[in-house]
């Protein structure tokens, strides 16, 4: 089997040069000059900027949201694959340079709308390419699509087979079903318990990490899945990933250790939806029986006061980077998601963080229904005096406008007032009854963010900073 990382080979056409390393350690760390330099070329390729957009949210771009007609971008995709520039030959060189005869599987894998039409456009090169070969699709995104997938009667003739969730096991499955060859894995997992629902050694190969930045080289690896929380209104999570399973805190420490051994790499993202108080307590204490110099890593929480005791513990384990999902310090809006927070504890559990030298990315959503913009704005002036008053620059930030998208509780059950004017067929988000004061206010959060150099081409339009991670983080394209 082999991984295709079509984001990074893009990427690296843009630079991709990690420069002056930032405190801050996984997504929100990256080099967002040359990821913003990328979108844009990529959003300016698609042939699609001139199409009349359909249900378009008010702070949307339309290209990076998918906000069109079906036939719009099947017509696209159409006229890039039928033109050798710029996509059809560079798909073709990256796609025949990974396999030396016609793959009997080829996976897509789309985890947010800015993926569909380079996913849409590989799908039908390998059809004409390799005809004989079986397609699938994949991903959070396709997951949440749902139905609306298996109805699309443009798709049918790029892919054969659908898979939802979490599918390793049936992914695998079909490659032992459909391939010539045997399958045999090429490491061997990580020790877990028996009921372990997966593998927690992820594999690596040295090709592909080659592609990266050395300097800031951090691998992704998940200890869990699901949200234990899982009731903000807002969020797809207990869509997009139904089932909460628990962590087996030595099996991750011995993964990580592993990991480290086999590619001397010692920067970490933890990718699990919420690693709870408990959980980063006991992970820190498993590190401690799998010493590792050097250790960095960072994992994404919910605001909880028993995270202030354990500050300096989880900086001395290596935690570098936290992000918690504050939301809003709104009562009002801390009621409409279903995420109460006292704002002092709040201030107190991100300033004993940095203090403890942990960077806090801080997530903060703006614009929700009935909100003014004096709110916003106070809440923006409570994030800024946090970040003067902590040390070293180490209260981050992911600064985005409430988005309604499909499967979350506040779409299917709409609290008064708000109006769903309709979503795109490959859309991530309605368009509504935004308030009007949002599109001006987007300028004034694009501002904060850049100032901290984390400026993305998605900001002011993502529900939740771990969606809008998931909606550009790299798509492997797998082939085998």
């Amino acid at each position: 089997m082999e991984v295709l990382d079509l984001n990074i080979l893009l990427l690296n056409r843009f630079g991709n040069q990690a420069g002056t390393l930032r405190s801050t350690l996984g997504d929100h760390g990256k080099d967002r000059s040359s990821v913003a330099a990328a979108a844009r070329w990529l959003f300016a390729h698609t042939g699609l900027r001139g199409t009349p957009p359909l249900h378009l949210p008010d702070t949307a771009d339309p290209v990076a949201g998918m906000h069109y007609p079906t036939d719009a971008i099947t017509a696209a995709v159409a006229a890039a694959a039928a033109e050798p520039e710029p996509w059809r030959t560079w798909l073709e060189q990256q796609l025949q340079a990974s396999c030396d005869t016609p793959p009997a599987v080829v996976g897509v894998s789309l985890m947010g709308p800015s993926q569909v039409f380079v996913g849409l456009l590989v799908l039908r090169v390998v059809k004409e390419i390799w005809p004989g070969t079986t397609t699938m699709l994949g991903g959070s995104h396709v997951t949440l699509l749902g139905d609306r997938i298996h109805r699309d009667n443009g798709i049918r003739d790029l892919v054969d087979l659908v898979l939802a969730g979490h599918c390793e096991d049936e992914f695998v499955a079909t490659l032992v079903r459909l391939s010539p060859r045997g399958i045999r894995r090429p490491l061997l997992p990580a020790q877990t318990p028996a009921d372990a629902p997966f593998e927690y050694l992820p594999t690596f190969h040295a090709r592909q990490l080659a592609l990266y930045d050395r300097r800031s080289l951090t691998l992704p690896v998940q200890f869990s899945r699901g949200c234990s929380y899982g009731r903000c209104t807002f969020c797809t999570y207990p869509v997009v990933e139904r089932q909460v399973t628990a962590l087996a805190p030595d099996a991750a420490a011995r993964t990580i250790s592993a990991l480290v051994r086999a590619h001397d790499v010692r920067r970490f993202s933890l990718k699990d939806s919420l690693f709870t108080a408990p959980m980063l307590r006991t992970l820190a204490e498993a590190l401690r029986h799998e010493p590792v110099t050097g250790l960095r890593w960072s994992a994404t929480t919910k605001a909880s006061r028993a995270l202030l005791p354990l500050a300096s513990f989880l900086a001395d384990s290596g935690l570098a980077t936290l992000e918690i999902g504050v939301e809003t310090i709104s009562p009002a809006g801390q009621r409409l998601f279903d995420k109460r927070a006292d704002p002092a504890m709040l201030e107190d559990l991100i300033l004993a963080l940095a203090e403890a030298g942990i960077t806090v990315v801080t997530n903060l959503i703006f614009g929700f229904p009935g909100e003014q913009e004096q709110d916003a704005q106070a809440q923006l002036a409570w994030l800024l005096r946090l970040q003067a008053a902590a040390p070293d620059d180490r209260v981050d930030c992911s600064l985005n406008m409430l988005e309604m998208v499909r499967g979350a509780p506040m779409v299917s059950h709409p609290p008064p007032g708000l109006e769903l004017r309709g979503v795109a067929p490959w859309a991530f988000s309605y368009d509504w009854n935004a308030p009007t004061w949002r599109r001006d206010f987007v300028a004034t959060l694009e501002r904060v963010e850049r100032a901290r150099g984390t400026t993305s081409p998605m900001v002011g339009t993502a529900t939740h900073a771990r969606e809008q991670v998931a909606s550009s983080a790299a798509a492997h394209r797998m082939l085998a």
